[in-house]
């Protein structure tokens, strides 16, 4: 698997896991641990070589770990 395999794969996860919690984009675009709609949007897209926060803040909306983000 090359890195951008890898960043696919990830951004995958993350709209799986977003979608059977019910949530859509703008609900992860709030409160302390607020993800730019946008900045989501290229995650889920695989286009996007996100930071360590934004993994961090999408599992806590996620209700989840950020190990478990990249278990692929």
């Amino acid at each position: 698997m090359n890195f951008d395999d890898f960043l696919i794969k990830i951004g995958k996860k993350v709209k799986e896991l977003r979608i059977s919690k019910k949530l859509n984009q703008e609900d992860l675009d709030f409160g302390d641990y607020a993800v730019p709609v946008r900045t989501l949007q290229e995650i889920e897209a695989g286009r996007s070589n996100f930071t360590a926060k934004s993994l961090f803040n999408i599992a806590k909306h996620l209700k989840t770990k950020p190990s478990d983000l990249l278990d692929i």
